[in-house]
């Protein structure tokens, strides 16, 4: 295979909601580009895509996966995104890594939650997009409600260049607003250019005209000629139409039917014709303040974007090429750890199968074997040439779990393959939580979960349970109490003896000092858990010496991590040690220590206690036809609507919910939507969990305990 340059190289990620057939069109692109000479098929399992085994088991994709054809002098890379939201972090990477987004929306269904999050994602990494309807060979195709969509979604820089003259089973002839040609396929897909009808002639120059104005508007150059000439030639069509894919003016709107192959080398050609090249679209630091122009005489640099560790391809890495040219048996230095990493052989990857290449220029994408000291996200330079790259920003998990082991003892290696998954994907997260006694789990879905676990079965070979997760409520209270605790203890020799009085209060930020006390001095003391301690000396007449004090606080402070009332952390507290009693002989730091801990416990329950619970807000983005059924589910949940907006096809709902309530949301968000709704949720605040449901909580903290006794 020949090393290609920039300027013939093309970067495309294929994203789309699951069911648009972005891996069979991927297997037609290959097929017509002679990559293979025979189209598998997602109901075989044989496709170049989905290769992988629990994909197959799926049957749909899971993971990305990198091909690439070769079609007119040029290389165009593409790689295959799963559509489904619990994979988001598989269609996120690979943005960062191309050029340009094929947004594959489904002729039946149109907009979708896999489009919507292809098109936010491309414009956050500030990435050129295209449409490809697909699937207008089904019977419910709609063109024209897809069409609605996407104006809506993407707004009138949305141009059509192909339509179909007709859909569903009959599909099989483009009208070409580019070449003015009807393009007639056969049964392999195979396109024959005719004159337009002329029953569809005034409709296509139609939107020829409305093209070339829209192209005349991203250009005051081009405007002019517009104006002047009252037309632009077919060399200022394509270069302002190149111009303004590569400037995000204008989405370009292409049909297709993968099932067919229709499309498939038109697609081809329009990326190598119009598509932008690397050398196209900037490259960003990691602070975003510079861009870097991709450049092969520059020392050689490259991002990470994507690690595997699979039976049948072995443990790679995958990255883009900035600058220079990458080769066999260079010795680089990882930017991100400071460690340096010699490249073995590098390659080209279509799936699971992978070319040795020579050498790989900048703006191409390749692999390697799996290096020692890389993730994603970091950046690997040649010595000297000092760059870091932008990182890919994963989304906060949507679900959480606890996970334990179903083989008791084999807790370190479920840690182990937990971390071994985390390094293929960011997106998800795993806690050891000392606060929970649990190793809690985050992930972007109920699927997501269960491919964690069939990986730690198959990848790993460990079997892991998931269980209810604990919730990290809070203690505080709500009024002010006075309370004491007398520690005495004779065992022979020295006792232990202190006594300790304490007025203990809810904390409020500039609150006065404590009302009838006299203040000697004050420690304010932010608690890692979050909430603060105001700690507070009112001792008169030395009757405890400052000495003890640090081990009053000592006391307290273990008691504020195992709360009273359910052994939750407690937080916004202020105890003011006001008298107490000490022995010239018995009384040590042990003794006080006891005594404030005690003293803090009894008082604490006399003082009104409330637990308080974590709220997250939700933004939900539902399809208006399932809005009744999310809105009256809300508050079953304990769910407060804050507000509502609608965003394209979409109706957002503002809402905050209980994380002990969001535990559970994902799945039943999915079942009532159909998979078609999605949400975000970010913590909030503690706010008081209602009387019925603190008594419950009190009552199962004293059953446990019971039991472990």
């Amino acid at each position: 295979m020949k090393v290609y340059e920039p300027k013939n190289i093309r970067n495309l990620a294929l994203v789309g909601h699951a069911g648009t057939g972005k891996t069979s069109f991927a297997e037609a692109l290959l097929y017509k580009s002679g990559a293979i000479n025979r189209r598998g098929s997602v109901e075989d399992n044989n496709t170049v895509s989905d290769f992988n085994e629990l994909e197959q088991e799926k049957g749909s994709s899971v993971f990305s996966s990198v091909m690439y054809a070769e079609w007119k002098d040029s290389k165009i890379n593409f790689i295959d995104c799963p559509g489904y939201d619990d994979y988001i972090g598989e269609m996120i990477a690979p943005l960062e890594a191309v050029d340009c987004a094929a947004i594959f929306l489904n002729a039946q269904n149109g907009i979708e939650v896999g489009a919507e999050h292809g098109w936010v994602y491309s414009s956050r990494t500030n990435k050129p997009a295209m449409v490809v309807v697909n699937k207008l060979d089904v019977d419910q195709a709609n063109w024209d409600k897809v069409l609605d969509d996407v104006k809506s979604q993407f707004g009138g820089s949305a141009k059509i260049l192909q339509y179909p003259v007709k859909t569903g089973n009959s599909f099989n002839q483009v009208i070409d607003i580019l070449s003015m040609k009807m393009l007639s396929f056969d049964s392999d897909g195979n396109a024959k250019a005719e004159d337009i009808p002329s029953g569809e002639q005034s409709k296509a120059e139609e939107l020829r005209n409305e093209l070339i104005e829209s192209i005349a508007e991203t250009s005051e150059d081009l405007m002019n000629k517009y104006f002047e000439a009252g037309e632009l030639t077919e060399d200022e069509i394509k270069a302002g139409l190149k111009e303004a894919i590569k400037n995000r003016a204008i989405f370009p709107i292409l049909c297709a039917s993968s099932k067919s192959a229709i499309g498939a080398t038109s697609f081809l050609d329009f990326a190598v014709e119009y598509l932008p090249s690397p050398m196209d679209v900037p490259v960003y630091s990691e602070d975003e303040s510079t861009d870097i122009t991709t450049d092969p005489s520059k020392p050689t640099s490259l991002f990470v974007f994507k690690m595997a560790s699979d039976a049948k391809t072995g443990d790679l890495t995958y990255f883009r090429v900035h600058t220079g040219k990458l080769h066999s048996g260079m010795d680089m230095v990882n930017s991100n750890r400071g460690q340096s990493e010699r490249f073995g052989q590098v390659y080209a990857v279509a799936g699971k199968k992978r070319t040795e290449l020579e050498a790989i220029m900048a703006g191409d994408i390749g692999a390697t074997v799996k290096l020692k000291s890389t993730a994603i996200n970091d950046t690997i330079h040649e010595k000297g040439f000092n760059v870091s790259y932008r990182k890919i920003v994963y989304p906060n998990a949507k679900v959480r779990t606890a996970i334990v082991p179903k083989t008791k003892g084999e807790e370190e290696k479920v840690g182990m393959g937990l971390n071994g998954l985390y390094a293929e994907d960011p997106s998800l997260k795993i806690e050891h939580s000392q606060e929970l006694r649990q190793a809690i789990l985050y992930a972007q879905g109920e699927l997501h979960l269960g491919v964690i676990k069939w990986r730690l079965a198959n990848r790993y070979k460990v079997e892991a349970d998931y269980v209810e997760p604990r919730v990290p409520y809070r203690e505080t209270i709500q009024k002010g109490a006075k309370g004491m605790y007398r520690h005495k203890k004779q065992s022979g020799g020295a006792g232990q003896f202190a006594e300790v009085h304490m007025l203990i209060e809810p904390w409020v930020e500039d609150m006065p000092n404590p009302e009838g006390l006299t203040v000697r001095g004050k420690d304010m003391i932010k608690l890692d858990w979050g909430g603060n301690l105001e700690y507070v000396n009112c001792i008169v007449g030395g009757v405890i010496d400052a000495r003890f004090m640090p081990a009053i606080l000592k006391g307290i402070m273990e008691k504020m991590q195992i709360g009273p009332l359910t052994g939750s952390y407690v937080r916004d507290i202020r105890v003011s040690i006001y008298d107490g009693k000490m022995h010239p002989v018995d009384s040590n730091e042990a003794a006080f220590k006891t005594a404030g801990m005690m003293a803090f416990k009894e008082t604490f329950v006399q003082a009104a206690p409330k637990i308080l619970e974590p709220i997250y807000e939700l933004e939900i983005k539902v399809p208006e036809d399932f809005m009744g059924d999310v809105m009256s589910d809300l508050p079953s949940r304990r769910g407060l609507i804050l507000g509502i907006d609608s965003e394209g096809k979409y109706q957002k709902i503002i809402a905050r919910m209980p994380l002990a309530e969001l535990d559970k949301y994902a799945t039943a968000l999915r079942s009532m939507t159909q998979a078609r709704a999605t949400y975000s949720a970010k913590f909030l605040e503690y706010q008081a969990v209602p009387p019925n449901v603190q008594q419950e909580l009190i009552d199962a903290f004293k059953k446990s305990q019971e039991e472990e006794a």
